[in-house]
């Protein structure tokens, strides 16, 4: 598509539309948001998003949102597609104070000392967009190399109060509106401390949610 706008004048094109709904696109290094912008992203003039049901039942497959783009002389504002609501704001903001769970995981592989006390956190798409599974056994017992990573605690609280966090409501809803790939983006999830309790009541005040914010954390996905 970057080379043929340079040849036309208008151009009418069907393609997945992921890249520009991701709101974290613009954070990720090489990411295509930041990479096409210039030759792409600035030449749309018209975008019409068909979620995945309806394009998956349009062209019989099995994908995400396909966009109808129009590009030519630009003008359209796709910064709209991927802005943050304010609970995700809030929770977002944190990871520049935070450390994230990326910064305390291992990488896929590691064989560190097996004594330890240790929890896998998976790296790729579970259902309805969470972080880990419910299983608490894939969480505290398997030392996965399966694209995940490990992250090791001083006790058992630690790693309980861990999992009810990523597990909490809360994250799971902030992971539905973050995650745009199978990819589990941890360099965007802030870790709280997990000497304390880490359920969704304990998070308001952490996070500074408004009442409003906390109660359609509470009802999403019911």
């Amino acid at each position: 598509m970057e080379e043929v706008v340079k040849h036309c004048d208008k151009v009418v094109n069907v393609s997945p539309v992921r890249w520009l709904e991701d709101p974290m696109a613009r954070y990720k290094k090489n990411s295509d948001y930041s990479k096409f912008e210039d030759s792409v992203s600035k030449k749309l003039e018209d975008l019409e998003v068909l979620d995945s049901k309806t394009s998956n039942g349009l062209f019989n497959i099995e994908h995400s949102d396909l966009g109808i783009y129009v590009l030519g002389d630009g003008g359209y504002d796709y910064s709209k597609l991927s802005q943050l609501d304010s609970i995700c704001q809030k929770i977002f903001a944190k990871c520049e104070k935070n450390k994230t769970m990326m910064d305390i995981s291992t990488e896929e592989g590691y064989r560190g000392p097996h004594d330890g006390i240790f929890g896998v956190i998976s790296s790729h798409r579970r259902e309805s967009s969470r972080l880990i599974s419910d299983k608490y056994e894939l969480f505290v017992t398997y030392r996965e190399t399966f694209g995940n990573k490990l992250i090791f605690f001083k006790s058992e609280e630690e790693r309980d109060n861990c999992f009810t966090y990523l597990t909490s409501k809360t994250m799971k809803y902030y992971s539905s509106k973050i995650r745009k790939n199978q990819r589990v983006p941890w360099q965007f999830i802030p870790i709280v401390d997990f000497n304390k309790k880490c359920d969704d009541i304990s998070l308001i005040e952490f996070f500074g949610f408004t009442k409003d914010e906390y109660n359609a954390i509470l009802t999403f996905g019911a």
